[in-house]
């Protein structure tokens, strides 16, 4: 199963997970495209009992959908939406992430940590990784959130993956199957881990042109 669900590393480290869905942190922004049958679909206009396509269960119908405005006035630095450019997480076009909303990348390093290279992450953690920014939002922001029968992952901007909560954590109680989102600290060091990739790579893309001025 993917996105370390149930795993052992998930039951030893439970108590130190971060309550990720806080109501106000979290959720897809106005705007997102998720996968649906009928193609693309900006997530504003998903309704309840609409089919979306997700990562492990495939085409998945949404029981419940919440929504909430961030204000464009908010002061609380941590709650600033996190500016996506394309690509930067496999995703097509330029997104945003609200920084307490968990978002799916690959990793070596997770693969060696859990045998699964697929990790949860909070968006926060990916701040100054390939681009990535934390901003005060300078207009109302209109924030979805997407519930199924249980979590479920979802494909968005045609790369990128959220975790949606089940219908039945609307409560914020957790159920036994949920995917399990990595504690900050890890995920930090997991993006710092991302961000050395990154810059081994670059450099050995720049060698042969190097080796040729020589």
């Amino acid at each position: 199963m993917f996105a370390w669900k149930n795993t052992s590393w998930n039951e030893m480290n439970a108590d130190a997970a971060l309550p990720m869905l806080d109501a106000q942190t979290s959720g897809m922004v106005a705007g997102t495209k998720v996968a649906t049958p009928q193609g693309w679909a900006r997530v504003e206009t998903i309704c309840e009992g609409q089919k979306v396509l997700t990562f492990d269960g495939g085409m998945q119908t949404v029981r419940a959908v919440t929504r909430h405005v961030l204000m464009a006035d908010m002061t609380t630095t941590a709650a600033w939406p996190m500016s996506v450019p394309a690509g930067a997480l496999g995703n097509r076009e330029a997104m945003t992430l609200l920084p307490h909303q968990p978002v799916m990348i690959e990793s070596d390093l997770a693969e060696e940590m859990t045998g699964d290279p697929f990790a949860l992450i909070p968006a926060t953690s990916l701040d100054g990784l390939r681009g990535i920014t934390q901003s005060r939002p300078d207009a109302l922001v209109e924030v979805i959130q997407l519930h199924f029968d249980c979590d479920e992952i979802v494909f968005a901007n045609i790369g990128a993956l959220f975790l949606c909560r089940a219908q039945s954590d609307l409560s914020m109680d957790v159920p036994q199957d949920a995917y399990t989102v990595l504690p900050l600290d890890v995920a930090d060091d997991l993006v710092d881990y991302l961000a050395c990739e990154d810059h081994h790579h670059a450099l050995m893309a720049a060698a042969p042109a190097q080796t040729v001025a020589a």
